[in-house]
């Protein structure tokens, strides 16, 4: 699960909000994130993004230089963690790897209902807020989508944009 990159603008109201462009911020941590993904060659079957401007600019950023296009969904703007889930256990089961593009609170909601166990050092995760541009990975052991509960998944995975430049520096 990916939350769109930084879009500070205080020229957006709430009912503008939907057309919000990322800020330069987000461009350049969508790029960082990117950049990562490419080096530790991350395939992914699916993306599926918010349709707001700034969850597909985030999703052209990131996942366009990988070769991979992504799916709006519209219903994944202003959204709860059920719809979100709910659209999961509708995938088919081709897909392996999927990545969800969103919005706050629904990424870190979905997060902690998908989420039942974790590696030891990301516990404390799940009962934080999800900053622009964070990436999680989660692992499910299952058959197939549509049987998905809640807590099935392990946090392999918890990346902010500042982890992101530590790994991208290190490359």
């Amino acid at each position: 699960m990916l939350r769109h990159a930084s879009a500070k603008n205080d020229k957006f109201t709430q009912e503008n909000d939907h057309e919000k462009p990322l800020d330069s911020i987000g461009e350049r941590e969508s790029i960082n994130l990117s950049n990562w993904l490419k080096n530790i060659y991350i395939d992914l079957d699916l993306i599926i993004s918010s349709d707001a401007k700034r969850a597909t600019q985030t999703s052209e950023l990131v996942f366009k230089p990988l070769g991979k296009t992504f799916e709006k969904n519209s219903s994944f703007y202003l959204c709860t963690y059920e719809e979100i889930l709910q659209t999961i256990r509708k995938l088919n089961d081709k897909f392996n790897s999927v990545a969800i593009v969103g919005h706050e609170p629904s990424i870190s909601d979905t997060l902690r209902a998908l989420v039942g166990t974790s590696r030891p050092d990301l516990e404390k995760i799940l009962n934080t807020v999800y900053q622009p541009c964070t990436m999680t990975f989660v692992y499910f052991n299952a058959n197939n989508w549509n049987s998905l509960n809640e807590k099935d998944g392990i946090l392999e995975e918890y990346l902010t944009p500042e982890m992101i430049n530590m790994k991208n520096e290190k490359n």
